[in-house]
């Protein structure tokens, strides 16, 4: 029997073959500490800052990070939950951000949209299981998209550079992450380097872009 046996397996499956071990999915588990390192970073800038937002945006990517170690750890279905609550934190942070530039929401009003709207999409997914995937997807193109709606309005469209980088890393990513659970470049047996591994080191990145896009309109 193995570790993880006991547990509900995750809806959700990559190109690396799972392991009978404590740590099932060895490439896409440690390649995950990118979001915990990179989101300890900004953390560090943030609290120089003193924004709270800024400190929820690197908290995001830690918790993305610890997240994804979970459900590549373990293969569970609590481990895929956990992974996809940390995602909800991110695009559910881009869309309220955005909806809040275009609304003018109070910052209370900001917070308990972004807080019921997390809490909500997790919950959703106790009674949808395979509808994390698309949902975390659904809400990262709405935020983009209104972003770039706004870039196009905006009388200084350079302050939206690290948006667009991010957006051409996490497009890159998305490449890559099609290929591997798609199986069409696939090495099951490779535990070093996977295609989902690159995914999320690009998406540390690209999220560091996403953070300074966000520190730069802050500042101002």
């Amino acid at each position: 029997m193995c570790p993880w046996d006991a547990f509900d397996p995750g809806t959700v499956a990559f190109c690396e073959e799972r392991l009978c071990a404590w740590v099932v999915e060895p490439s896409n588990t440690w390649s995950s500490l990118a979001y915990v390192l990179v989101g300890a970073w900004l953390l560090t800038d943030a609290s120089r800052r003193h924004d709270p937002r800024l400190g929820v945006a690197s908290l995001a990517e830690i918790l993305i990070g610890l997240g994804s170690i979970a459900f590549h750890g373990t293969g569970t279905f609590v481990g895929e939950l956990l992974d996809q609550a940390g995602m909800f934190m991110l695009s559910c942070l881009i869309l309220t951000f955005a909806a809040a530039r275009a609304r003018g929401w109070a910052p209370t009003t900001t917070a308990l949209v972004y807080v019921g709207s997390v809490v909500g999409s997790s919950a959703f997914l106790l009674l949808v299981r395979p509808a994390g995937i698309p949902l975390f997807a659904v809400q990262l193109v709405a935020g983009l998209g209104w972003e770039l709606v706004h870039r196009s309005r905006s009388a200084e469209p350079a302050t939206f550079l690290d948006l667009q980088r991010g957006i051409l890393i996490f497009v890159t990513a998305f490449v890559v992450w099609t290929t591997d659970i798609t199986g069409l470049v696939c090495a099951p047996t490779n535990h070093v380097l996977t295609g989902h591994a690159v995914w999320h080191l690009l998406n540390a990145v690209s999220i560091e872009r996403l953070y300074r896009f966000y520190a730069l309109r802050f500042s101002g």
